[in-house]
């Protein structure tokens, strides 16, 4: 189980050598997708765009962070990719919990959203467990490497709803 918070790094094009290999995991291309090394250099330079390692202190990288949409007007920011080095030990949850925060205390956003494979258990569960709502269901959105389709589930959480959230499960 993850101890301890997880702070949030602003990263360079050094460190896509890491995000690109946690990308391409066992089964990550499944549940988190992947890009090449020109379309992470093309998000990284976009004002668009954020990217995030996740850390502990003093401690190596345990994932990453990619937002989008920085810059859209009605405030709504999207978690457009979320991986962790070593799934099922308690880091996404942090992870999530670190993005989550950074996101409503430094881009003022009114709402942050992502979309996750409906058979996805344990990230719907960690969402879930962070705040995150389910919204609806995006049929057939998603294309698997293999070319089948599955179903997508856009979740979010509300500014307003964070601030509850802290407040009833303080770190």
């Amino acid at each position: 189980m993850c101890r301890g918070s997880i702070s949030l790094l602003r990263v360079s094009a050094s460190d896509l050598p890491f995000i690109m290999t946690t990308e391409r995991g066992p089964n990550f291309e499944r549940f988190v997708g992947r890009w090449s090394e020109n379309e992470h250099r093309a998000a990284l330079s976009s004002p668009e765009f954020a990217y995030f390692l996740g850390k502990r202190t003093g401690e190596r990288p345990i994932g990453f962070v990619i937002l989008r949409d920085l810059n859209d007007i009605h405030g709504n920011i999207g978690l457009m990719r979320i991986a962790v080095t070593h799934p099922g030990q308690g880091f996404g949850a942090g992870l999530v919990r670190a993005t989550v925060d950074w996101v409503f205390q430094n881009a003022l956003a009114y709402r942050l959203w992502l979309d996750v494979l409906e058979d996805n258990a344990r990230a719907k569960h960690v969402y879930q467990s962070t705040g995150f709502v389910a919204e609806g269901i995006l049929r057939g959105a998603y294309k698997l490497p293999d070319g089948n389709r599955k179903n997508l589930i856009r979740m979010s959480i509300l500014q307003r709803d964070w601030r509850t959230f802290a407040l009833i499960h303080p770190r």
